[in-house]
């Protein structure tokens, strides 16, 4: 039999076909729920370094997956579908009041060595997914929220947090379980709307929301992400103008501690800017102006006295950039940065004594200012030594290879505090636990 005749034979007796697993259920003629996507797409990141991976849409929208350092104890892949707007209607219904926005989708992980399905991971990730004007036609848009449906759920349910860049058509959300997920929004307020029994005026009416929202500037282009509790809670890609804002909601009445940071084009991680909040029931408590640190790095460990070395980073385009560096006194130069928020700063070490010395800058525009971006060090000696990439520091607790100890590599071991089997990395004596005094190596690490 060729293949076109078992094409026909399929189609005549009303099979669909099952993807990615072939599941028959017989009941008369065979017919089987059609699982075939739009899109798929299957990508394999290592646990050591994170990734990112895209999903481009049958509609040209996309997702884009952040997936950061460390987030399991071993390599995952993950398989990435993309469905039609009502493909779980049946099985999956959406919520009375709801409608879904664009497409659909299942996000799936499995382990690259054996092939086991995960379900949770040890660290959020991050998911950006775009969309049209057609798909929110009708709808409010600031209503729309990220929800999945796991194997033990009987409903959607509401993945917090989320930020929406109406703007750009995209929202951005972080979970560490994975199953199926869609984008629901409320129908636009109807003005005038049908009465019943009496009643007002139609439409939905919004219920006051507990949420916090910060804003600022960044570097361009760049991803800025939010912490709350020394946890990831949502990230946002900044402007070409280094501008950015991010709505956290779904919050829990109660105190925080917030902390923002940014990576430039080249890897390099920002200072963290911290401060603690208070969030009131059915308010949104608000944070503009926050200016983020700049990036700095300088082109040799170790620089002959008497040579010029490079200090540079990136922060605000056209900001006016001070650095600082320290000896018996300190000595301040100023550069101003490029379009692109670059700058570079050549200083003569011919007034420095030989030994080590330490850099750091700050950056102003518009009349606000920065903090002071975290230290570098080098050393003024007799030779040349150009630095090496620093994306392989051997500091004990820089779980996330950024060569600093902060409150980041400590969410990853509050995570695995007294949990069985974690990973070598945060087990920092190798005892096959982290406890106390994994924590006290950790802080006498400690960078901040």
């Amino acid at each position: 039999m060729n293949v076109l005749s078992i094409l026909f034979l399929v189609f005549s007796i009303g099979i669909r076909i099952v993807y990615p697993q072939p599941i028959f259920a017989v009941s008369g003629a065979i017919s089987i729920t059609a699982l075939v996507p739009e899109v798929a797409t299957s990508t394999t990141f290592s646990s050591p370094s994170g990734g990112s991976a895209t999903l481009t849409k049958a509609d040209g929208t996309t997702v884009v997956f952040h997936f950061p350092p460390h987030f399991y104890t071993e390599d995952l892949k993950l398989q990435a579908n993309s469905y039609s707007k009502d493909f779980f209607s049946s099985d999956k219904p959406s919520s009375s009041g709801k409608s879904a926005v664009g497409k659909t989708y299942d996000f799936n992980l499995y382990t690259s060595a054996s092939g086991i399905q995960v379900s949770t991971t040890s660290l959020a990730m991050s998911i950006t997914i775009s969309y049209t004007d057609a798909d929110i036609s009708g709808l409010d848009e600031s209503s729309i929220a990220p929800y999945r449906w796991g194997s033990t759920d009987s409903s959607w349910q509401l993945i917090p947090g989320a930020t929406i860049d109406a703007p750009n058509n995209k929202i951005t959300f972080s979970t560490n379980s994975f199953s199926s997920f869609v984008l629901f929004a409320l129908a636009s307020q109807q003005q005038g709307g049908e009465s019943a029994g009496g009643g007002g005026g139609g439409g939905i009416v919004a219920q006051p929301q507990t949420a916090a929202v910060f804003s600022g500037r960044a570097y361009p282009k760049s991803t800025v992400t939010l912490l709350k509790d020394a946890q990831i809670a949502a990230t946002t890609i900044a402007g070409s103008d280094a501008s950015f804002s991010i709505k956290l909601s779904g919050l829990s009445t109660g105190n925080y501690i917030f902390a923002l940071y940014s990576k430039d084009s080249k890897g390099n991680r920002s200072s963290l800017v911290t401060f603690p909040a208070s969030v009131a029931s059915g308010a949104t408590t608000s944070r503009s102006g926050i200016f983020i640190t700049p990036t700095i790095a300088v082109d040799k460990s170790e620089v002959k006295r008497g040579e010029n070395i490079a200090i540079f980073g990136q922060s605000v385009p056209k900001a006016d950039v001070t650095v600082a560096i320290s000896s018996e006194e300190e000595f301040l130069g100023k550069t101003v940065a490029d379009q692109n928020g670059a700058y570079l700063y050549n200083f003569d070490t011919a007034e420095l004594s030989m030994g080590q010395h330490f850099a750091k800058s700050k950056a102003a525009r518009n009349g606000t200012a920065s903090s002071f971006s975290h230290t570098i060090s080098f050393l003024v000696g007799a030779k040349t030594v150009v630095s090496q990439p620093t994306n392989k520091c051997q500091t004990k607790g820089d779980f996330t290879n950024d060569c600093r100890v902060n409150l980041v590599d400590f969410s990853i071991a509050a995570y695995w505090y007294k949990r069985p089997s974690p990973p070598n990395s945060t087990d920092l004596n190798n005892d096959g636990k982290v406890d106390l005094v994994d924590l006290s190596i950790m802080t006498f690490h400690w960078t901040g």
